[in-house]
């Protein structure tokens, strides 16, 4: 079996997006988009998806500039795009992860385990009053307010794949959003799972819902944890909390990383999981930190293209659906680059690997995926999709093994001044 393909799942949203019945569900009122307008309901989809950090205009003139029609202002797309629900993104995503699940030939897992990650980050939002009214607001102790939202995702670690995301108010709880999420799990997913959680996360409410729900769970606590917890000190020990007549049972492993310093792992695995084991699937989970890397400074998460609450969730979900699609597309360049690897293992680059350049692809899809879908044959399809793929070798990057840049904790002014020859 084969992994979902780039040219199946354009084709599968652009029959979606296409679909009149997605445009009824989509429209916010039945009188909209019936009458033929500069920018149709597709159009305004298609658009959304491409946009990067430019100004609103000079990204409209682009994409009609392509189109090889007139192109309209950005005052006339703004009125348009607030007809239109931003659950149709979701909507789209929903088919994406599921068309990935139902067809994709080459899922990956842990020992037969899907392994499942969450994180959320606070995102900047235009300061605008009905958006600090609708998410919230920060301020910096001063008469200044600033709007902001809390995102947060679940994240399918070993495939890349964003299965969940919401964009929620700035004072919601990641740890209520997480137990929400466990019972959501529960309903849509009955194979075996592993949720790898970091120190945010854990509490005797959250053990109690994993074992209600059958999820297995893999969290690192901090020195704030229960007094069970804290004072097992063994490399790997079961603990016994009672709360409230409840009680949970847990297996603690402390894990002594490279510096020195002792990590506290929970879990519900079995010992078939030894110490080790749990070291190295506890370490899967950076893959969630580096997708909102991703999302905040690739798919410019945080650079809107409206002031509205309906433009901001739209432009949000729009960003995951487009990582999302270069998660498909860097599935299927990895196979492409298997080759070279295998020439990497006996030549001169003897154990490293290459990989796909994410940051690259993103960038393609923006710019030639709304294309893709927008071809009105197979022939086309298929030629956008070469063009898409032909310098895959050249801006693959390079992964050496054991090619550490250690981190230093000085500014870097500090570090500067107390150079010897910063005197100079």
């Amino acid at each position: 079996m084969k992994k979902t393909s780039l040219i199946a799942m354009s084709e599968a949203l652009s029959a979606r997006i296409s679909d009149r019945k997605f445009l009824e569900q989509a429209r916010k009122i039945k009188t909209a988009f019936t009458r033929r307008r500069k920018m149709p309901f597709c159009d305004i989809i298609y658009f959304i998806m491409s946009c990067s950090n430019r100004s609103l205009q000079r990204e409209l003139d682009e994409y009609f500039h392509k189109k090889g029609e007139e192109t309209v202002s950005r005052q006339g797309f703004s009125e348009a795009r607030e007809n239109i629900k931003h659950e149709a993104f979701i909507e789209l995503n929903e088919l994406l992860v599921q068309k990935f699940e139902q067809e994709d030939g080459e899922i990956a897992t842990y020992r037969g385990y899907r392994l499942f990650s969450t994180d959320g980050s606070l995102i900047d939002l235009p300061n605008t009053k009905q958006l600090r009214d609708h998410f919230g607001y920060s301020s910096n102790n001063t008469d200044k307010v600033f709007a902001k939202g809390l995102a947060f995702a679940a994240f399918d670690v070993l495939n890349k794949i964003i299965v969940f995301a919401e964009l929620f108010r700035y004072d919601d709880s990641e740890k209520r959003r997480m137990l929400i999420l466990s019972d959501e799990f529960a309903e849509n997913y009955k194979e075996k799972s592993i949720w790898l959680l970091d120190r945010g996360y854990p509490s005797f409410e959250l053990y109690k819902r994993f074992e209600k729900n059958s999820q297995d769970f893999l969290i690192r606590v901090s020195s704030r944890s229960s007094k069970e917890i804290n004072e097992a000190n063994e490399p790997d020990q079961i603990v016994t909390i009672t709360k409230k007549s409840q009680t949970v049972t847990l297996r603690v492993v402390n894990v002594v990383l490279s510096t020195g310093e002792i990590e506290k792992l929970v879990t519900s695995l079995s010992a078939d999981f030894t110490t080790y084991d749990l070291k190295e699937l506890y370490a899967k989970r950076w893959g969630i930190e580096t997708e909102f890397r991703f999302l905040k400074h690739k798919t410019y998460l945080e650079v809107f293209t409206g002031e509205s609450v309906t433009a901001v969730m739209q432009d949000f979900h729009s960003s995951i659906l487009v990582l999302n699609m270069a998660a498909i597309a860097e599935r299927e360049q990895e196979d492409i680059l298997r080759e070279n690897n295998a020439v990497c293992r006996k030549g001169k680059n003897k154990g490293c690997l290459y990989h796909p350049n994410k940051t690259k692809l993103i960038g393609d899809i923006k710019r030639d995926f709304v294309s893709l879908m927008l071809c009105d044959n197979s022939a086309d399809r298929v030629f956008k999709q070469f063009l898409l793929y032909k310098n895959i070798k050249r801006y693959a990057f390079l992964d050496i093994p054991d090619r550490h840049f250690p981190r230093t904790l000085l500014h870097k002014h500090v570090r500067r001044a107390s150079h010897p020859k910063s005197a100079l």
